[in-house]
């Protein structure tokens, strides 16, 4: 990957487009290693691009996609524990606490309404 301007293009283009935020094996590591950056370079243009860690921001595109799952009608049958597991959450805990931090309740909550 060449120009440091087209690494934010590259790294939405990987978890968004590619959907690697969507796979819990997915890691920080990897994604550096796609870009042909160590992990503290990684970081950086994180921070400076996204003003969060990678942790935080694929949390941030999981969330949004459940969200998404959770007002279509298609996924009604659907459990939340299902919902989670589909956009790369491992746990109901860190699917739940994830998912409050980001929309301000519950994914219960947010399904009702």
């Amino acid at each position: 990957m060449e120009g440091q301007d087209n690494y934010k293009e590259w790294i939405d283009s990987i978890l968004i487009q590619g959907k690697g935020y969507c796979d819990p094996t997915f890691s920080a590591t990897r994604l550096a290693e796609m870009l042909g950056l160590s992990p503290f370079q990684l970081s950086r243009i994180l921070k400076a691009e996204y003003g969060m860690s990678y942790s935080e921001l694929v949390h941030l595109y999981r969330i949004h996609d459940a969200m998404r799952h959770l007002r279509n009608k298609r996924f009604a049958p659907y459990s939340i524990d299902d919902i989670g597991a589909m956009v790369g959450f491992n746990n109901r805990q860190s699917f739940f606490s994830a998912f409050k931090k980001v929309a301000g309740s519950t994914p219960e909550k947010f399904r009702q309404t």
